[in-house]
């Protein structure tokens, strides 16, 4: 019995010290958390940079440029080249030049400082400022490219300046060459060549081509007279001479007199239309040895082996020739005398003798370099 009570006590005694030791133990153990990092962030105070608002500028120059180009008529503006033969166009055309560089020290100004503002500002620059600063920022770009589409009228500008001839080019696209044949008949290529030979002798030494005007002291007077072997139309010699003459492309843009055909004895000159025997006894004491025309006195012998024929560097462009040879001779008649060629694919002057060679200028029979030299004063 004592020791049945003695083994109780035992496991009553190993029994509380398990639960001690296990409550003793089980408090010494500590529950580690994960404590998660923060870092302590200081905000700042961005402060507020306050900028000049942009000023945008006062004018619009893309309409400027729209503007003043508009204003040029459609028959002036040219492929691959500005310059039109009559004066309105060239009027025209230096009128939009000094409209779109008129104010060219206001667009530089305004381009300056809108490059600074950008420079300095870029960080800050607001959404609906950019667009304003970028097109200011394009104005020097679209200046010098329209400068350059003009630039055959800054060159004109210039010339006035050195007054210098053969400083001057002037360049046409093909279209506007073979444009500038168009005299209002197809004449010109026929030549007025009858197609029926008349090969009776006559009478006559001339047939003097009769006309019903009258002179007029505000026009050039000229009459018309034919060899009869050569067998030429003198209607049709009368109709081409009168357009070739009084178009807009020629002479009267610039002596500003227009051409009136009257009656050999009351003109002022004569156009005579011979063979190139007759053309070297009339042409005389200048040497024209059967192959040259020229202008003697008041009169203006066309050589017919030209007027049939051309000229070896005008090809077989036979109405460019007889175009040229009208207006060259005419040309002297008005004081003016011979030109060389300025630039190598350049059209060449009016009074360039092409007949002997173009030098690499292309052959051409308007008086081009005349009307620009005459409206600036030369």
């Amino acid at each position: 019995m004592q020791q049945n009570i003695k083994g109780f006590l035992l496991l009553f005694f190993l029994i509380g010290f398990s639960f001690i030791s296990f409550q003793y133990f089980s408090n010494d153990v500590v529950e580690t958390v994960p404590v998660p990092l923060t870092t302590s962030t200081t905000t700042k105070a961005v402060p507020v940079i306050e900028i000049e608002a942009y000023k945008a500028p006062a004018f619009n120059f893309d309409e400027i440029i729209s503007s003043s180009l508009a204003k040029i008529d459609t028959v002036c503006e040219k492929t691959g080249n500005w310059f039109s033969l009559t004066s309105s166009c060239l009027e025209q055309w230096i009128n939009a030049y000094i409209t779109i560089t008129e104010n060219k020290s206001l667009y530089s100004d305004h381009y300056e400082y809108s490059r600074e503002y950008f420079i300095e500002n870029y960080k800050f620059i607001q959404e609906n400022e950019l667009e304003a600063i970028i097109s200011s920022l394009t104005i020097n770009v679209k200046l010098n490219f329209y400068i350059n589409e003009l630039s055959e009228v800054t060159e004109v500008l210039r010339i006035k300046q050195d007054a210098s001839q053969s400083s001057t080019s002037i360049f046409l696209s093909d279209d506007a060459i073979q444009n500038a044949k168009l005299v209002g008949t197809e004449d010109l290529l026929g030549g007025c060549y009858l197609n029926d030979i008349d090969n009776e002798s006559s009478d006559t030494e001339w047939i003097e081509v009769p006309s019903g005007n009258t002179k007029d002291s505000t026009k050039f007077n000229y009459g018309i007279k034919i060899e009869p072997s050569l067998n030429l139309d003198s209607n049709c010699i009368k109709n081409l001479l009168f357009l070739i003459l009084n178009d807009e492309k020629g002479w009267i843009n610039v002596t500003e007199k227009s051409f009136n055909q009257t009656s050999i004895e009351d003109s002022d000159f004569v156009y005579v239309f011979a063979t190139p025997e007759k053309t070297d006894e009339l042409c005389y004491p200048l040497e024209t040895n059967g192959i040259f025309s020229c202008r003697n006195e008041q009169e203006i012998v066309i050589n017919n082996f030209r007027w049939e024929n051309g000229a070896i560097d005008f090809l077989k462009d036979i109405e460019m020739y007889r175009l040229y040879l009208i207006n060259h001779e005419t040309g002297h008649l008005l004081g003016w005398g011979h030109a060389d060629c300025p630039k190598e694919g350049a059209i060449a002057p009016i009074m360039m003798q092409q007949s002997k060679g173009t030098n690499g200028c292309i052959p051409y029979g308007w008086p081009a370099y005349e009307i620009v030299r005459s409206k600036f004063d030369y």
